[in-house]
């Protein structure tokens, strides 16, 4: 018969305790006397010793399939203890917590270690608590950057549609209003018209005496107003 007490010397790494009930609470008298029934508590031995050796090679969750699959079979609460101690195992201290409990309430007298289970449960206690704690603060972080993200995002979209803005300003600039460089054009312009007007002017003056001046020379004598006298 394989050993009831599966047991590891480490504090760390805590017994994990074999389902007693295999070994010392023999079958109904009914189902002694079937094959089937023979049958069932094979299978739970033989998933038991497997979820042993899974455990041996540090192999939890296979170890945990193992014992689940075991408890299946025959419902006993030794296998519950052993479930809570893969969980623990593997860093999930809010289900371990909930089958040391569960063993607790289902086994029908108080087990040997009820007082390792009692301080198995406060430390798992603990431990989902820091969980927790550690998720809340992830999600708030993973909040808040989120946020951040969205206000420079904003942000920047306001600066992009303002650069376009005046992008479009410059092409679409009101007539009447007068840029530098544009008074500077139209004072060139208007200093440009003055001297045209100008050389305009002195040329018609010039014109003008010239052409008197060749009237003159050109002109017939004028006619005396007095005819005289016959003499």
């Amino acid at each position: 018969m394989m050993s009831l007490i599966h047991s590891l010397t480490e504090r760390s790494v805590l017994p994990v305790l074999v389902a007693v009930a295999l070994a010392v609470s023999p079958l109904s008298a009914s189902a002694a006397n079937t094959d089937a029934g023979s049958d069932v508590e094979a299978q739970a031995r033989a998933r038991f010793a497997e979820g042993n050796l899974s455990y041996d090679l540090a192999e939890f969750q296979k170890a945990l399939e193992a014992y689940s699959e075991a408890y299946r079979l025959r419902p006993l609460p030794g296998f519950l203890f052993n479930i809570a101690q893969c969980h623990r195992q593997l860093g999930r201290p809010e289900r371990a917590a909930f089958f040391y409990r569960r063993y607790l309430t289902l086994s029908k007298e108080e087990p040997s270690n009820a007082a390792l289970v009692k301080e198995l449960i406060e430390e798992m206690d603990a431990a989902a608590r820091k969980v927790q704690e550690r998720r809340l603060t992830r999600e708030e972080a993973a909040r808040a950057q989120a946020k951040s993200a969205a206000l420079r995002a904003q942000t920047e979209a306001a600066a992009a549609r303002r650069v376009q803005q005046q992008g479009e300003g410059k092409h679409t600039l009101d007539p009447r209003v007068r840029t530098p460089a544009r008074a500077e054009a139209e004072v060139k312009g208007g200093d440009s018209l003055a001297k045209k007007w100008w050389v305009w002017a002195g040329a018609g003056a010039v014109a003008l005496i010239a052409g008197g001046v060749i009237y003159a020379a050109t002109a017939p004598q004028p006619r005396p107003t007095s005819l005289g006298t016959v003499r």
